[in-house]
């Protein structure tokens, strides 16, 4: 066994320092691992629109992931916040959620509904393969049926859509029912990837919805 130069025993130099590269890069990963839920802080308000921290959908407490907005050029069309029973940056984990489930539109400015809508709908073409798309056809329909009764929406009027376990897919227009729930269980799922999704409405929304932010050792190897 040879001696290091400090007269201990151990690997030579350049060895000797890939295992401290190593052993630093390790504590990187356990810093950011203990100051990642830093990241977690929600905005209150964002383009005036207050979003509280918690609400309930059917008595269960909802937190909020994230909140972004929309535009249409440099336009702002709506604010958007997602409530979850627990807090997550992966889409998957979101979509997959077996409880109640959020997304909470606040109007900027006036639209008809059906853009919502057609943003919807093309949004769950993009990300369903054929055969799912094909198999949403009704419950896209149901959808389209409960917007026409809308018409449009005026700024600072809230648009919900929210998953509700054993029942399905419910709109709600300034916390009014806009008709029945949707029951088709692979509907809210869809609804959920047309913003999360690998071909979301936006990127930036999807990441503000998901709240992402990577630890700052990961940035600094990109």
């Amino acid at each position: 066994m040879h001696e290091t130069p400090s007269g201990t025993p151990g690997r030579s130099g350049p060895h000797r320092r890939t295992g401290l590269l190593r052993a630093a890069f390790a504590s990187g990963l356990a810093t950011a691992a203990l100051t990642l839920p830093a990241a977690w802080a929600q905005p209150t308000e964002l383009f005036g629109i207050s979003y509280p921290q918690t609400l309930k959908v059917e008595g269960r407490t909802l937190q909020l992931n994230g909140a972004g907005v929309t535009y249409r050029a440099v336009a702002k069309l709506y604010t958007v916040a997602l409530y979850t029973p627990e807090k997550s940056s992966q889409a998957e984990a979101v979509v997959t959620m077996s409880g109640p489930v959020q997304l909470r539109f606040v109007m900027l400015q006036g639209m008809r509904v059906d853009e919502i809508g057609k943003t919807i709908t093309r949004g769950i073409e993009l990300n369903s393969n054929r055969e799912a798309f094909f198999n949403l056809i009704p419950a896209i329909r149901q959808m389209g049926e409960q917007f026409s009764h809308i018409k449009r929406l005026n700024a600072g009027d809230t648009f919900a859509i929210d998953h509700v376990p054993d029942r399905g897919t419910m709109f709600f227009v300034n916390g009014q029912p806009a008709g029945l729930p949707i029951a088709d269980k692979r509907f809210f799922p869809a609804v959920l990837r047309v913003w999360l999704g690998t071909k979301p409405a936006s990127p930036d929304l999807r990441d503000a919805l998901l709240s992402y932010k990577a630890p700052a050792v990961l940035d600094a190897l990109e």
